[in-house]
């Protein structure tokens, strides 16, 4: 292996591992600002993800550490990063759509779950039906005939 695509995986991998503990890091602040009752699920739904991240990256970094490229080897390297460093864009991107939607669900659990309290605290209010006075009127009268 030539000193270019070792120096390419060092890279590669740090960038990685960075960016994945960035991710890690603000996904699990981002879904516990979403709903404060789904704050214990956030931890475990940001690492998932971020593990995500990790694989495909690191994934994408191996590919292109094999694929050869003509040129010199620092245009090789420079090609190399660059295709790295759109590639992580792009599953970044994806990621946070990820994470844009297990926030959404959680906001909607949480909306969901103060209409149901809401309309259970409704169903504890008793309301007693009022007995009707007896009001006179002219037609109770016999015949129909008016008190003047």
């Amino acid at each position: 292996m030539d000193n270019e695509r070792v120096v390419f995986l060092v890279i590669g991998v740090l960038i990685v591992v960075a960016v994945g503990q960035l991710l890690a890091m603000t996904g699990r602040r981002y879904l516990a600002n979403a709903a404060p009752s789904e704050r214990r699920s956030s931890g475990p739904a940001a690492t998932l993800v971020a593990v995500l991240f990790h694989l495909m990256t690191l994934g994408v970094v191996a590919l292109l550490a094999v694929v050869p490229f003509g040129g010199t080897a620092s245009e090789g390297l420079l090609l190399r990063l660059g295709i790295l460093l759109i590639a992580l864009a792009a599953i970044f991107g994806v990621t946070m759509m990820l994470l844009g939607q297990r926030r959404q669900e959680a906001l909607a659990t949480e909306i969901e779950t103060a209409h149901l309290v809401e309309n259970d605290q409704r169903a504890q209010v008793r309301v007693n039906p009022v007995e009707p006075e007896r009001v006179e009127s002219w037609h109770d009268s016999p015949l129909g005939q008016r008190d003047e």
